[in-house]
């Protein structure tokens, strides 16, 4: 596994059905991502009817929410696997008292509505696993009214950041983690410039003042993705992308976590800027862009784009731009993509591993 101190690259996997044991094992073992959802369910399921969406195998929150006293649990799942897991969790350990449904919240007809929602479907772009859309859907169908919300808030925070001082060998794929980079392609139907996140940073790696992209409050119906981002050096240095990560909070008056001043397996996704050349900013320059969200081809994940300019304190400006697609962006558009991905064979074939979709291949750098 790649060293948690130093600076490294994983593919964003969640918004895929690509789950594994691993995966589901380095969430179950997120100790600060769980304390913030267990303090929100224990204190808010006794009594309650639950709806968990996306229980995954293990189970978790609607276990939980049965323990705390809640009057009754429906847990949705769609992975097969996990399904069959899941039920057997539920008979063992809360017999009678857990119903688990297999397949897609958006698509599944329950016979009774909930008053707390539990979903676990936070990307590391909060809402880049398409939760917005789910709990939009899951108030219409699934929720009685003035329902509440696991998790109560999801802010996106970013910042401005250079990769390539924090990588100054240059970026690569930990060689354990290209399988998954492979499963997101075929889960994609396809090569595109795939989410990338950072492992190993903090506020350290930030160059500039903060704002948030996203805000996402599901207790109170208000959606807000995208719009006017401004950001301010304040550290001199380079500056090729932007960092984006979360700030979360699980119930309301609840202590929120931030995913960049505490490890989680929410990791920092890194957007690289194109359509400039590497920047050099000094303290003041202002980077203004404007931030749209649609969703994407399958209706529910959204896409981001990032479009304006960087203005110099002696008001120069320079165009810049960068995007963070589900899917079907070009590929090697960017400079980390192209960096990344090969067209040609690497110098040394032992340390290679291959990402293929069928009639292209590319290799991925290690």
């Amino acid at each position: 596994m790649p060293d948690p101190d130093r600076p490294h690259l994983w593919p964003s996997v969640g918004e895929y059905p690509i789950y594994d044991a691993f995966l589901y094992h380095a969430m179950l073992a997120d100790q600060h991502r769980n304390a913030v959802f267990r303090d929100a369910v224990l204190r808010q399921a006794p009594g309650a009817t639950v709806l968990e969406i996306g229980c995954g195998p293990d189970l978790l929150w609607s276990l939980y929410a049965a323990e705390a006293g809640a009057d009754r649990v429906v847990a949705i799942e769609s992975l097969d696997d996990s399904v069959r897991r899941a039920e057997e969790l539920a008979r063992d350990r809360a017999p009678g008292r857990i119903r688990v449904v297999a397949g897609l919240s958006t698509e599944v007809t329950l016979p009774d509505r909930a008053s707390l929602c539990i979903a676990e479907l936070v990307g590391c772009i909060g809402g880049s696993e398409g939760m917005a859309r789910v709990i939009e859907d899951a108030r219409r169908r699934h929720l009685c009214p003035g329902a509440r919300v696991v998790p109560h808030r999801v802010r996106t925070m970013a910042a401005a950041v250079c990769l390539a001082d924090l990588m100054p060998d240059g970026p690569g794929v930990p060689e354990i983690l290209v399988p998954y980079v492979e499963s997101v392609f075929r889960a994609a139907g396809g090569f595109f410039d795939l989410r990338m996140c950072v492992g190993g940073v903090g506020y350290e790696a930030i160059r500039s003042t903060t704002a948030a992209v996203e805000d996402l409050r599901f207790n109170e119906g208000d959606y807000r993705q995208g719009g006017d981002l401004r950001l301010t050096m304040t550290r001199p240095g380079g500056v090729d992308g932007l960092l984006l990560w979360l700030d979360l909070q699980g119930r309301a008056g609840g202590e929120r976590l931030d995913t960049l001043a505490t490890r989680t397996s929410w990791l920092p996704v890194y957007v690289p800027l194109v359509g400039a050349e590497p920047m050099t900013l000094d303290p003041g320059d202002v980077i203004e862009l404007r931030v749209t969200s649609e969703l994407s081809a399958d209706g529910i994940h959204p896409d981001y784009r990032f479009a304006g300019s960087v203005r110099r304190t002696d008001c120069r400006r320079i165009q810049v731009a960068a995007e963070s697609l589900y899917a079907g962006s070009a590929f090697r558009r960017s400079p980390l993509h192209a960096a990344l991905f090969s067209a040609e064979k690497p110098v040394d074939p032992d340390r290679a591993s291959r990402a293929r979709r069928p009639s292209d291949p590319a290799e991925v750098r290690p």
